[in-house]
């Protein structure tokens, strides 16, 4: 649950992490300044995050040679690697 909290009560509390899991505005005048959240929470967003992006990789490639596939572009499993190696 995403909490607000005055910078004069996150001054006070930043030694207690448990106070920020979920995440926490930070705000000034009644305006949300800051969002605040553990290390932890910011490091399973950056993992999801990144497991998306590779899914999204995933589905170009599956979508390109879906593509390659009804515009009649094969090759064989031999000539493939021969084109791999041609280019390394």
């Amino acid at each position: 649950m995403i909490t607000t909290m005055s910078q004069k009560a996150v001054r006070e509390n930043l030694g207690n992490p448990e106070l920020f899991e979920g995440g926490v505005y930070v705000t000034k005048n009644g305006t949300a300044e800051l969002f605040v959240q553990t290390a932890a929470e910011r490091e399973a967003e950056l993992a999801e995050r990144e497991y998306q992006r590779q899914q999204d990789a995933l589905f170009r490639i599956l979508m390109r040679s879906k593509q390659d596939f009804v515009n009649n572009h094969k090759m064989t499993p031999e000539e493939a690697l021969k084109r791999l190696n041609a280019t390394t």
